[in-house]
C-alpha cells in the first residue's frame, strides 16, 4: 500500500530489505548490535516472515559497502578540481583525541557542497600530527588541489598548516607559494573576542550561574523555583537553561532567559530561606560562593545581553554552511567593530566600557 489509497505492487527483495537495514543503522545512528536486539527482531518477522535479518558482522560490512559508493560519488564530483577544506581537533570526555576534516567543493552546476571526508582519532593535538593526518585524508581521497584550509587560531594549527604547505610546495601544488592557504575561521575569533569581554564581567555572570545552578541541582529545587514563577504570573514549566562555560553562547542564552525571570529569583532571594543558605556555604573547591544576584548584577547583565546580541546574530549568520560570502564576513566585522568601538566611548555605563576595552585588544590582535 503507498501514500493515501492507491495500491502498488510489491516484490519482497531480501537483498533490498537488507539494504534497508544498513541505511537504517546509519541515518539513526544506532549501533550494529541493534539488528540482534530481540524487539527488533520480533518486529522484522511479524512484517516480513520471510526476511532473514543480518547479523551485526554483515551489517558493519554492508555500512561500509555503501561508505566506498558514496566516496566514489564525492571523488566523481571531486575530480581534479581545488577545494577548501576546514579541520578540527577535539577531545572528548574519555580522554581520546578527535579530529574531523570538512571538504567543500563546486559541483558542475556550480552548487556548493559540503562533506565530512573523515572522522578519526588523532594521537595528540601536536601541530605536525594534525598536519600529517590531514595530509593522509587528502591522499587517501586522491585530492592534489586545495585552495585554502580554514583551522582555528590555536598556534598548534599554525604548524599544521607549515608542514602541509611544505609538502604541497615539494609537489608544486599550490597557490601564490601558499600566500592565502591559511585562513582562520571567524566563528572563533569572535568566540575569542566575546570572551575577553566576559572576564569583565565574571562577578555578576558567577552571581546568576550560580542562581541558575541552584534551581537545576534537584527535583525538589526546580518544582520550588517553578511555584515562585507561577505566583509571577510566569507558565508553569518555565526555566532558565544551564550553561556551558567554555561556551560564550551558551552564556549568553542563559543571561538572556534569567533577566526573563528577574522578579522571580528577586522573591526568592526574599522569601525562600534554602536559596538564601545556598550562597552562604562554600563551593566544591572551598571558596565563597558568589550570589544571590543583586540589582547590579541584574542591570550590569541587562546591558551586557543587549550588547552581546549583535555578536549572537552575526555568529548565528556567520556559521551558517553554504550562505557566508568573503563580502558579508567583511561587512559583519566591521559591523561588530563599529560596535565596539561605540561602547568603548560611551561613558553612560563604565563596566560595559572597560569590557568593550578588552574586546577591542582581542579584536586588534585577531
Amino acid at each position: 500500500m503507498g501514500q493515501g489509497s492507491a495500491l502498488v505492487p510489491h516484490t519482497f527483495n531480501q537483498k533490498k530489505c537488507e539494504l534497508k537495514v544498513a541505511r537504517y543503522v546509519i541515518v539513526d545512528e544506532v549501533s550494529f548490535r541493534v539488528v540482534e536486539g530481540k524487539g527488533f527482531v520480533e518486529l522484522l518477522h511479524e512484517l516480513q516472515p520471510r526476511f532473514r535479518i543480518p547479523d551485526r558482522e554483515k551489517v558493519a560490512s554492508m555500512v561500509y559497502d555503501i561508505f566506498l559508493v558514496e566516496k566514489a560519488k564525492i571523488q566523481s564530483v571531486i575530480g581534479n578540481q581545488r577545494i577548501s577544506i576546514t579541520t578540527d581537533t577535539w577531545t572528548s570526555i574519555q580522554n581520546i583525541n578527535y579530529m574531523v576534516v570538512t571538504a567543500h567543493f563546486l559541483d558542475s552546476d556550480w552548487k556548493l557542497h559540503k562533506r565530512i571526508i573523515n572522522f578519526t582519532k588523532i594521537t595528540s593535538h601536536h601541530g605536525e600530527e594534525i598536519g600529517k593526518m590531514v595530509e593522509v585524508c587528502l591522499r587517501d581521497w586522491g585530492i592534489d588541489k586545495v585552495f585554502s584550509i580554514v583551522v582555528d587560531n590555536a598556534s598548534s594549527n599554525d604548524t599544521a598548516i607549515d608542514y602541509l604547505k611544505r609538502r604541497m610546495k615539494s609537489e608544486n601544488s599550490l597557490l601564490f607559494e601558499g600566500k592565502y592557504l591559511h585562513l582562520r575561521g571567524v566563528y572563533h575569533i569572535i568566540n575569542l573576542i566575546v570572551k575577553g569581554g566576559l572576564k569583565e564581567l565574571n562577578v555578576s555572570i558567577k552571581a546568576i550561574r550560580n542562581a541558575v545552578v541552584f534551581i537545576h541541582s534537584s527535583p525538589s529545587r526546580l518544582n520550588k523555583f517553578r511555584e515562585f514563577v507561577i505566583l509571577a504570573k510566569f507558565s508553569s514549566t518555565s526555566t532558565v537553561p544551564m550553561d556551558v562555560k567554555t561556551r560564550w553562547n551558551a552564556t549568553y542564552k542563559m543571561l538572556e532567559v534569567a533577566l526573563k525571570y528577574r522578579r522571580v529569583f528577586e522573591r526568592m532571594t526574599e522569601e525562600w530561606l534554602r536559596f538564601m543558605n545556598y550562597f552562604s556555604e562554600k563551593d566544591d573547591k572551598g571558596k565563597e560562593r558568589i550570589g544571590p544576584p543583586n540589582g547590579d548584577d541584574w542591570e550590569i547583565s541587562k546591558a551586557f545581553v543587549h550588547f552581546l546580541k549583535k555578536f549572537y546574530d552575526a555568529t548565528l549568520e556567520l556559521s551558517a554552511s553554504k550562505s557566508p560570502t568573503s563580502q558579508l564576513l567583511y561587512q559583519t566585522m566591521i559591523a561588530l567593530q563599529v560596535e565596539i568601538d561605540r561602547k568603548r566611548h560611551d561613558d553612560s555605563n563604565p563596566i560595559l566600557k572597560e569590557v568593550a576595552c578588552a574586546m577591542k585588544l582581542k579584536f586588534d590582535k585577531y
